[in-house]
């Protein structure tokens, strides 16, 4: 007696096996074509909605507001450890009076004076106020000090000291201030 599922199965059964001994069961299994390669697996997992789609924010440039930003905050970090004082509040008050007093009588006595007292100051804009003082000693080693300070100057910065300092090569009286000014047009461009 045979079982109603089971009659039916059979000759499927046994098909199967004539199909399988044939190797076409076999081919069937290893060549699909709809099975996906390697590659196309990787492919459809980039572009799981679990994975991040937006990878050029690893690969872009820092735009120039970061660049500015990073430029300050590695130069205030320098400043730091580099041993040199913090600037005091006199000092920073007699900076400011040099700014304040620019083209005036006493520009010329206030500068002499904070130079004595604290040197030239690190401030790219002072020493720039500076290149219009009468003293030539004290031009010529504003222009060497800015000079040195350049790399670490906006692009602004740099046109505009390359502009001034044109302008001194061509006015200048004095020969070595003369020299030095030329000297450093050229190394500008």
């Amino acid at each position: 007696m045979y079982v109603s599922g089971r009659s039916e199965s059979i000759p499927k059964q046994r098909a199967g096996i004539k199909r399988f001994l044939n190797g076409e069961i076999m081919a069937d299994f290893n060549d699909r074509e709809d099975k996906p390669s390697w590659s196309e697996r990787d492919k459809r997992k980039d572009r799981s909605q679990h994975v991040s789609r937006d990878k050029s924010e690893f690969n872009k440039k820092p735009s120039v507001k970061q660049e500015w930003a990073k430029k300050q905050y590695l130069k205030e970090i320098e400043k730091l450890f580099s041993g040199k004082n913090e600037e005091t509040e006199e000092q920073k008050n007699d900076r400011k009076k040099l700014s304040y007093l620019y083209g005036s009588s006493k520009f010329n006595n206030l500068v002499v004076d904070y130079v004595k007292k604290y040197g030239l100051p690190n401030d790219w804009g002072t020493l720039i106020l500076i290149l219009d003082h009468k003293d030539k000693k004290i031009v010529m080693k504003t222009l060497t000090t800015l000079r040195e300070m350049i790399d670490e100057s906006s692009t602004a910065e740099r046109e505009g000291f390359k502009s001034k300092v044109k302008i001194l090569a061509m006015t200048a009286e004095d020969s070595a201030l003369q020299e030095l000014a030329e000297e450093i047009v050229e190394g500008l461009e």
